[in-house]
């Protein structure tokens, strides 16, 4: 059952520790991986091969496992292939719907198209006014482009297709002929006109038709696609991390790639996209998200107790954090959270780091950059209690 709450609500065992090394996801897996992890691009987000690998790790099949910072939703789309449950969550709408869009995908590509089709035949009768539309977005496109493409995600937004919406996201912006802006770069959207005058290339700002470009789009996503089993339950939330509406002592593990300490604007970054989806300002997303240097102490301090109500006893918490460089400074938010966990919540877990792996430059959104340049993988245990009360780690 996939949960489906309002589309822009208000936030409101380890199986044993043998060989988890980076070795385990090195490489590209863009060719090998489930063409669904595609549909629209994520700065930031977890590999699908280091998820496959602690899932596999640290679960067992049949295991419910919550990923209460799920980004673009690889932890759950790849606890479903594995054959677990999966419980997603994310604050910002962006990650809320591409997370949707991945879980709710038709079961085949004749299914999807056809919903395309009946999407795109209501859109044509949609009335839009390009000039309502603010300067910076109609920056991007062809009058004509944009119109057909604020038309369609309007229907699509008010007929909940999240995998049809993800896949509109995913076409916004980029230079290559299959996407919908002028010039621009694919990952943060800023306008490429310096490298692209229109006087020298011409081709690249003229309208570009949404129909072809959109149902090309959908066909990509099936290249590679194995659906989940349909027994398997899935929820979606866009809640708060710090406050989830799950029972406790109700997950397996939770596994997840909590922000950066202040590494990355989720905002800033996907602004295009958000603005779509119905948020004007992209700041407010930003000041409300825990990757804020102001306040992401306090906000995973209340994070973590909430994973510990959540877990199991004896279960685990896989956290895939990152150290953060600027202005020389460098943070290591691994550190920080297990001295979290070491200071404020020692009678109820414990925290180890298992591995540092360094991230290839190859790897990075931003290539060459210093910002960050490791990953540790910080194991959490909530404890168990023995008969006589005291409080110890449970037997891997």
């Amino acid at each position: 059952m996939l949960r489906q709450p309002g589309l822009f609500q208000q936030p409101s065992a380890a199986t044993g520790r043998a060989g988890i090394d980076g070795s385990l996801w090195e490489g590209c897996f863009n060719a090998k991986e489930n063409s669904i992890h595609q549909l629209s691009p994520y700065v930031g987000k977890m590999k699908s091969g280091m998820a496959r690998a602690l899932i596999e790790e640290f679960t067992r099949e049949g295991d419910v496992v919550l990923d209460p910072f799920c980004g673009s939703g690889v932890v759950p789309l790849e606890a479903l292939l594995c054959g677990r449950h999966a419980i997603g969550n994310d604050l910002n709408p962006y990650a809320y719907v591409l997370t949707m869009g991945k879980l709710s995908a038709p079961a085949t590509h004749a299914e999807a198209t056809a919903r395309a089709l009946q999407s795109l035949e209501q859109a044509a009768d949609e009335k839009v006014s390009v000039d309502e539309v603010p300067a910076w977005v109609r920056a991007f496109f062809h009058p004509q482009t944009l119109q057909e493409a604020v038309a369609l995600a309007s229907v699509l937004k008010r007929r909940r297709e999240y995998f049809l919406l993800a896949c509109l996201l995913g076409i916004l912006h980029h230079v290559r002929p299959g996407f919908l802006s002028y010039p621009a770069s694919h990952l943060v959207p800023y306008l490429r006109i310096k490298k692209y005058p229109p006087a020298a290339y011409p081709d690249l700002y003229c309208y570009r038709p949404v129909r072809p470009r959109f149902l090309a789009k959908i066909a990509r996503a099936y290249r590679r696609f194995e659906p989940p089993r349909p027994d398997l339950n899935r929820v979606v939330l866009h809640e708060n991390a710090m406050s989830l509406p799950l029972a406790d002592n109700s997950v397996d593990a939770v596994i997840s790639s909590p922000p950066y300490y202040g590494a990355l604007d989720y905002g800033r970054d996907n602004r295009l996209r958000l603005w779509f989806l119905g948020v004007e300002d992209y700041r407010e997303i930003d000041a409300g998200l825990t990757s804020s240097e102001r306040v992401y102490v306090p906000q995973m301090t209340l994070a973590l107790g909430e994973m510990l109500r959540l877990l199991k006893p004896g279960k685990c918490a896989v956290l895939v954090l990152g150290d953060y460089h600027r202005d020389g400074r460098r943070r290591d938010s691994a550190s920080t959270l297990a001295e979290t966990v070491r200071s404020l919540y020692h009678r109820c877990a414990s925290a180890e780091k298992l591995l540092v792996d360094e991230i290839p430059d190859a790897r990075r959104a931003r290539r060459r950059t210093q910002t960050t340049k490791h990953e540790t993988i910080l194991l959490i245990r909530k404890l168990a209690r023995n008969p006589a009360g005291e409080a110890r780690p449970a037997a891997g």
